[in-house]
């Protein structure tokens, strides 16, 4: 399906054929194709495929924050594709910093919640929306006919239905207020303050993935799997977001 590296093969997006984003990466012209794929996303095609795609490009180019940073965006898209968790791994592994990511579940929760987390944001709308559907017709049809047994039928429905519709708004709430965010130079300084005068805490590199708490000035406060926090410069970060990050302000 799609590129699993070290062998190249692009997945066909769906896009406008003037763009020709994989000829230009199999030709090893790989930052022309970053470019290529970029201006196809400016144009409004955001899927996972085109961001993995494009994740592909930003390794081979060696370029790993970009790369983990397209990668969690296509996840966001794609959370059962396991060439793209593959290929993750391996940017990860380059990486230098070694710190965990900081919406790794532990084993049991991971369990637990392993159906909430293979559904992406838009498919657990769907599923609450579908499922809500589902619940109103049949407590109709019950009435209507005073069918019995339909009651526990509906009565499931409601509560997937409002499963999968909390699960679409929190997680859409922790993307926009709690986004994961990854550093993308190749180093920078974690700092007590909005200030580049401020105290020195640690020195991060491309490829961390830290959790943003806030933002405020053009600065960032992250929160790292370590527990420590400290502020970034949101220039030196991307937010993993389903659409493109708005330039720093």
């Amino acid at each position: 399906m799609l590129l699993c590296l070290p062998w190249p093969h692009l997945a066909k997006a769906e896009v406008a054929p003037a763009f020709d984003c994989e000829a230009l990466y199999k030709g090893g012209d790989y930052k022309a194709s970053i470019d290529c794929f970029l201006a196809l996303e400016s144009q409004g095609h955001h899927n996972g495929h085109l961001l993995y795609n494009l994740g592909n490009a930003w390794l081979r180019h060696g370029e790993v924050g970009q790369a983990v940073l397209a990668y969690r965006r296509a996840l966001l898209f794609l959370p059962r594709d396991g060439d793209l968790r593959a290929n993750l791994k391996t940017a990860r592994e380059r990486a230098r910093d070694d710190l965990e990511p900081p919406d790794v579940r532990a084993p049991l929760a991971r369990t637990l919640l392993a159906p909430y987390d293979s559904l992406s944001s838009s498919e657990l709308l769907v599923l609450g929306v579908t499922t809500w559907a589902l619940c109103f017709l049949l407590l109709t049809i019950r009435r209507l006919r005073e069918t019995e047994g339909l009651g526990a039928v509906a009565g499931v429905l409601a509560v997937v239905a409002i499963l999968g519709l909390s699960g679409h708004f929190v997680r859409s709430y922790q993307q926009e207020a709690r986004p994961i965010t990854i550093v993308l130079a190749d180093e920078v300084t974690l700092r007590s303050g909005r200030d580049l005068r401020s105290v020195d805490l640690a020195r991060l590199h491309a490829g961390a993935e830290l959790s943003a708490v806030e933002q405020s000035d053009g600065w960032v406060q992250v929160l790292l799997s370590s527990g420590q926090r400290g502020w970034l410069p949101a220039s030196e970060l991307g937010l993993v977001r389903p659409l493109p990050q708005a330039p720093p302000r």
